[in-house]
């Protein structure tokens, strides 16, 4: 498991429901499931990122600071960085 040195924790979805994302995982299933429609460059680039930590081929450091570039982006509300 590629496990986040620290958690994030975002405000998500549509109910605006708190998630804590504690691995690449979890944030490629947050990036899959209930992301704003608006798409860009970020979100991208942490869906390839999040998916090849989990399977062992990156960082999970690297992969965690672009899934935050990927919420930055998106506008969602982020409760820790």
């Amino acid at each position: 498991m590629a496990l986040f040195h620290e958690p994030v924790k975002l405000l998500h979805g549509n109910d605006a429901r708190m998630l804590e994302i504690r691995d690449a995982a979890q944030a490629a299933m947050a990036l899959e499931n209930g992301w704003p429609e608006a798409r860009g460059k970020w979100y991208w680039a942490a869906r390839q990122a999040c998916r090849a930590a989990g399977e062992g081929r990156a960082s999970p450091h690297i992969a965690r600071r672009i899934f935050l570039r990927a919420v930055e982006e998106s506008r969602q509300p982020q409760l820790s960085a």
